[in-house]
């Protein structure tokens, strides 16, 4: 069963047993309220972009299909080369669960969003790495590592973080056992190498020998048990860990699990029983990962001579830096950014991955993390190196590519690095990657002898064509301060805390969506897999930021079983605001899609179904209006039952075409019919009320619309002829057609339309996708239903001029920009009507907004109605 998450309750229970939850912290930088301002202004902290700039239909050739299947079968045939045509080898998933609200308890996946977008934006800045933030609405251990497992095939890491202690060591190790990728927890490993080095260059400054000095821990979850593994690995004897119920000792009866056993166990060897207090008589080091106001001057009075203590609760230390300076101390750190020594995972986090993703390494060892606390402390020169200064700050650029060559020297000699390179030259890699802003792309060859070659060099110079991009860049300290590296929680967790709506609103959420597959269906190319189907996802992501302004993110599955599947996308749904299947083979993606819909609140849309199906009625609509038509008085037949031909199928008949017989490799469908799916028998009952049986020949005969989405050449011409006069011709499989174009024309067809991009009348997706999930975002739709799938074919239909038409035109083509937003505006008015939408907006306005993004970049929230 999985844990319930109450986030509510949770903040009310923060750090303490009963205690209100923290006042919120002093201004520091701008107010809290502007910066609530520029994340609601923003939709969310982080965006997703093409590193290509798609201008023309020959760069969508290369980014989309038709060219994007060179890189998706080079990784079919060697998987491990998806690191290097896709983003997956720059890009890891910040995944957390929300249940230790990064030191304010159980907040939940939806609060704990803000915090994962700040942090992408340290990893891009400081590291060029791409995170993207995965908030798991689960908090049951095994549920946990399955959706990580099944995420591995689009992530070249994982970074879990605000995962509560002990669950967060098991999730860390198993995930760790299960994937060939490197596996870090923030609050654990990179916590733990920010402490070490600032230890390292505090006992420089009081002149101490780490062998000798005794160090008193206090905190006994994640952060406070790794460091302390962390300082036994690396010699430190004498250490004492304690929490709120006094020292950790094996012999304990209560407040007790099997962590901190196995802790007490190595760090208490004599048993050594009482409270802080005690523990800190005599004491060199106090590290504070705990509560505010836990140590008195009176205890550090107590201490040895020249103390150093790391106070690092946030937003108040364990005691305040003056008082614990005035009561004796020679150094103290905090977690602030508003004070001297900050120690913060930040210094190490973005080079640590910097390093693991260049060597491309299969595990993350504590030798690299050892090896990222000695390049911290080697960042401060001896003659800097004072009481004042530990450890770098945090807006020093070197940090990362320093720490990124350390991991890269240490994976090798662990053997841990699956290729083999300079660390030197890593280092100078990820400093390049910093100042230039991305990784240096080498100049096209121009030594290519197909679309397919230029699209794989393409592919291969950029490492993929996605990346993440700061929506407000760290400039400068006041920027860094006051929305990624704060002295306290965020406003915007707090204001999803009390009101979960509100995630809309300060995030990405309502503008983000994810492209979900199993790669069983990709393109024409089948099921060739999770790993090989990121190129064409990448693609598609494009296009909904290109058309329309949506970010999507792609997720490959590395499980094609239903169950799986959807409660992977269940547990990741908290950071999107609509999902899209896509390539999932049938009949498996009827049942992921109906289970999703009933999952979850938000938007579930299969594209292959039902994008397809749009496009198809909306040239059907053009096509009898061209021919004179009604659609009561004809006859359509319809080839292929899988994924698009049901879907289509389906949106004929609630359109009200007047006869439909489906065909598949078994024959014209009819009710008792042996072979048929549960899906095809369902659809056998709503068509075909004479009972026809045979195959295609006596399907189109005497038939006004031929509609094909199956295998290439199956339309002969002679069977054309026997349609009715003016018959309707849609070949759509893709590369080769049903009947090619002109052998249709030829044998008597009045129209035609292709899946092809080389003529006329391209049934193709991405005339649908953008504009319907924009008009579904900006009203906060619940559900994409037929309304508002009849709403986007009817707009699209219109798209095409009564001239234009007469002209043989019934699609509009692929590259207009015009169609979004059109599109949006009619999908918003619908989902209104029909009862779906959260908010109320003026349909004009949903146009206007995905104008402004298309033509100026910009791309604002649309706002509510009043009542």
């Amino acid at each position: 069963m999985d844990e319930p998450i109450n986030a509510q309750q949770a903040l009310l229970d923060v750090n303490t047993h009963d205690q209100p939850p923290h006042p919120p912290p002093p201004t520091f930088g701008l107010g809290q309220q502007e910066a609530l301002e520029y994340r609601k202004r923003f939709r969310g902290m982080i965006g997703v972009t093409s590193k290509v700039p798609l201008k023309d239909r020959s760069v969508l050739s290369l980014l989309y299909t038709p060219g994007v299947a060179a890189p998706c079968l080079e990784i079919a045939k060697s998987p491990l080369t998806s690191f290097d045509y896709t983003i997956r080898g720059n890009t890891i998933a910040l995944i957390t669960d929300g249940s230790s609200g990064f030191g304010f308890g159980n907040i939940g996946p939806l609060a704990a969003l803000p915090t994962l977008e700040d942090a992408s934006i340290l990893f891009k800045t400081f590291g060029g790495v791409d995170a993207f933030p995965i908030c798991l609405n689960t908090q049951d251990i095994e549920q946990m590592i399955a959706t990580s497992m099944a995420l591995a095939p689009t992530f070249g890491g994982f970074c879990l973080s605000g995962i509560t202690s002990p669950r967060c060591f098991m999730i860390a190790d198993h995930l760790a056992q299960a994937v060939n990728i490197p596996v870090i927890h923030a609050e654990q490993d990179a916590t733990a190498a920010a402490i070490l080095g600032g230890l390292y260059n505090a006992l420089k400054v009081v002149g101490k020998a780490q062998e000798a000095v005794r160090i008193v821990i206090n905190g006994a979850g994640a952060g406070g048990i790794s460091i302390a593994r962390l300082l036994l690995r690396v010699g430190f004897r004498h250490i004492l860990l304690c929490d709120r119920a006094g020292i950790l000792d094996r012999y304990r009866l209560h407040d007790m699990n099997w962590a901190k056993l196995d802790i007490a166990r190595q760090t208490n060897p004599a048993s050594v029983t009482g409270s802080l207090e005690d523990a800190l008589r005599g004491a060199d080091v106090f590290i504070g990962l705990s509560a505010g106001n836990t140590v008195t001057p009176e205890m550090v009075r107590s201490m040895a001579e020249r103390p150093i203590l790391f106070v690092l609760a946030v937003p108040d230390p364990e005691i305040a830096p003056a008082a614990a300076i005035a009561a004796g101390a020679a150094v103290v750190a905090t977690g602030r950014a508003d004070a001297p020594n900050l120690i913060t995972n930040a210094l190490v986090l973005p080079g640590i991955f910097r390093g693991a993703l260049d060597i491309r390494a299969i595990h993350m060892t504590q030798d690299l993390v050892v090896a990222a606390a000695h390049a911290i402390a080697d960042l401060v020169p001896p003659e800097h190196l004072s009481a004042q200064q530990i450890v770098p700050s945090v807006m020093d650029y070197a940090v990362a590519p320093r720490v990124a060559g350390a991991v890269a020297g240490a994976a090798r000699l662990n053997g841990v690095a699956r290729i083999e390179r300079d660390p030197a030259e890593i280092e100078a890699l990820a400093r390049a990657t910093i100042y230039e802003g991305h990784k240096p792309v080498p100049p096209p060859s121009h030594r290519y002898a197909n679309l397919q070659e230029q699209s794989l060099e393409l592919h291969y110079r950029y490492q993929g064509v996605l990346q993440i991009t700061p929506k407000l860049p760290i400039r400068d300290h006041l920027v860094l301060y006051s929305f990624y590296l704060p002295p306290g929680i965020p406003e915007a967790t707090r204001q999803i805390v009390a009101r979960p709506d509100a995630v809309f609103d300060y995030t990405g959420k309502s503008n983000r969506i994810a492209i979900i597959t199993d790669g069983s269906a990709v393109l024409g190319l089948g099921n060739i897999g999770p790993r090989a189907a990121l190129p064409v996802m990448e693609g598609k992501a494009i296009l909904f930021q290109t058309f329309a302004g949506i970010e999507a993110y792609p997720i490959c599955l590395s499980t094609q079983n239903v169950d799986e599947i959807v409660k992977a996308v269940q547990h990741i749904s908290p950071a999107f605001g609509g999902v899209n299947l896509e390539d999932i083979a049938a009949p498996r993606c009827f049942e992921v899609e109906k289970r999703l819909r009933s999952l979850l609140d938000i938007p579930v849309f299969h594209d292959d179904q039902h994008g397809t199906a749009i496009v198809i009625l909306a040239g059907i609509i053009n096509a009898l209006r061209l021919v004179n038509k009604q659609k009561q008085d004809v006859t359509a037949v319809l080839v292929g039952a899988g994924a698009a031909g049901i879907a289509t199928a389906k949106m004929l008949l609630d359109w009200g075409i007047g006869k439909l017989l489906l065909v598949d490799r078994i024959g014209i469908l009819r009710t008792g019919l042996a072979g048929m799916t549960s899906v095809q028998e369902e659809l056998a009952a709503r068509t075909n009320p004479d009972g026809i049986s045979g195959g295609l020949a006596e399907a189109v005969e005497g038939a006004d619309i031929f509609i094909g989405v199956s295998a290439p050449g199956i339309l002969l011409p002679e069977m054309v002829r026997t349609m009715a006069e003016q018959a309707i011709v849609f070949g759509l499989a893709n590369p080769v057609p049903e009947i090619m174009p002109d052998e249709a024309l030829a044998a008597g067809a009045r129209v035609v339309a292709t899946g092809r991009s080389d003529y006329p009348n391209q049934v193709n997706n991405s005339l649908v996708f953008p504009g319907l999930f924009r008009g579904a975002l900006d009203v906060r739709a619940h559900h994409i239903n037929e309304a508002m799938k009849l709403a986007a074919a009817e707009r699209l239909a219109a798209m095409v001029s009564d001239r234009e038409r007469e002209d043989g035109q019934i699609i509009p083509p692929a590259m207009s920009y015009d169609i979004a937003p059109a599109l949006a505006a009619a999908v918003a008015q619908a989902a209104m009507e029909s009862g779906v939408a959260r908010l109320r907006v003026n349909p004009q306005t949903v146009a206007e907004h995905c104008y402004d993004f298309i033509y100026e970049g910009i791309l604002t929230p649309v706002p509510p109605l009043e009542d």
